[in-house]
């Protein structure tokens, strides 16, 4: 992963005013934007709800790609309002050769039925173009998708809360502790979530680092991901 994958991800938040620890009202200035404890609830929603996913599948160490972890919020726009507003976007991702895609299918299955979410299983393709999701809409996030490509053995589990009121600059600002945010701010984002991580909606700039400048994670990586 290159640094310039990071960097696309993470910033693409809107533009809004000072941040300020109560509302972050939305772009279009009308419905009140939610506040840094509403947007960390619905973080820790997603990234538990996604950490429960992944370890059903494997209990080991998964990549966090292109540096979406889940806490930088991005931009969005709801419906056909013109009210701005934010979301939530988490992937993780693991390479499993020669695993039975249906057998992780299944997996993933049990982890949305043990956190008391509908999902629906589909087989496409054939050979090298074969490929088996698992979508589940609801719960942990609006929508969250597990992608299983048997040739390479490469599986991704997304999700991506629905756009909620509020700056997503407002918010990242009280993220990650400055108005202004630094252009390599993605390197103070865990790389890895594995089985002992813990969720947090905090990266201030004196946190550690889990990227090199060159977007390469840091080995070994800080305590405390």
């Amino acid at each position: 992963m290159t640094a310039l994958a990071v960097g696309l991800v993470l910033t693409m938040t809107g533009c809004g005013g000072q941040g300020d620890p109560g509302s972050t009202g939305g772009a279009g200035g009308g419905e009140s934007g939610e506040t840094y404890a509403q947007a960390e609830q619905r973080f820790t929603a997603l990234a538990t709800g996604v950490h429960s996913v992944i370890m059903a599948i494997e209990p080991t160490e998964w990549s966090v790609v292109d540096g979406a972890y889940g806490a930088h919020p991005t931009g969005c726009q709801s419906g056909l309002s013109e009210e701005g507003g934010y979301r939530l976007v988490a992937v993780r991702g693991i390479e499993l050769p020669g695993r039975d895609p249906l057998e992780v299918a299944q997996a993933a299955t049990g982890a949305f039925d043990a956190l008391g979410i509908d999902s629906d299983t589909a087989d496409r393709g054939q050979g090298d173009a074969r490929e088996v999701t698992v979508v589940a809409t609801g719960g942990i996030a609006e929508r969250t998708v597990v992608t299983i490509r048997p040739a390479t053995g490469q599986v991704r589990v997304s999700a991506e809360t629905e756009c909620a009121p509020g700056s997503a600059h407002d918010l990242a600002t009280q993220v990650f502790g400055e108005e202004r945010l630094p252009a390599d701010v993605w390197r103070r984002l865990p790389a890895f979530d594995r089985p002992t991580s813990e969720p947090s909606f905090s990266f201030p700039p004196d946190g550690p680092l889990y990227y090199d400048e060159s977007g390469n994670p840091v080995q070994p990586q800080p305590s405390g991901d």
